[in-house]
């Protein structure tokens, strides 16, 4: 240890040392909804939070949890072969249209000196917990009216 006080102190100083905020470009929030709606919910939320769009955010939050429930409420009522594939493209759809138009678009984060994208294996992982958690809240319900009788699968 250097006991000299006029010793200038020494500590790494990288060139870009200011913090960026890292936002989900438009491909890695449309990846995300492999994670279903609530993967759908969580990716924008996230990028609307980063943004400083609170009043974006608590809307996404809501209009997610009216989603959910039309879900929940929905697929009693749907034939038992019906296929999952359309409401994953539209999830899809849907993620990847409100990320470019009131989020930003890949370009726009690239070339920001503030922003700087989340990693692809944080959406992956993220990704598969939405995945689990979707399963959850839209399973549980009608495990629940199942298991009490009150609904029957066909």
């Amino acid at each position: 240890m250097n006991n000299d006080v006029n010793a200038v102190p020494k500590f790494d100083v990288k060139e870009n040392s200011i913090s960026r905020i890292l936002v989900y470009s438009p491909t890695q929030v449309a990846c995300g909804t492999i994670g279903g709606p609530v993967g759908l919910i969580y990716f924008l939320m996230c990028n609307f939070k980063a943004l400083g769009q609170e009043e974006r955010k608590k809307a996404t939050l809501f209009l997610g949890f009216i989603l959910i429930v039309v879900l929940i409420v929905a697929i009693p009522f749907l034939p038992e072969k019906i296929p999952s594939t359309p409401f994953t493209i539209a999830y899809i759809v849907i993620a990847r249209q409100v990320a470019e138009k009131y989020q930003m678009t890949k370009a726009d984060i690239k070339n920001s000196a503030l922003y700087d994208f989340h990693s692809n294996w944080r959406v992956f992982g993220f990704g598969l917990l939405c995945l689990a958690a979707s399963a959850a809240v839209i399973m549980g319900p009608l495990m629940l009216l199942i298991l009490t009788g009150v609904w029957s699968p066909a």
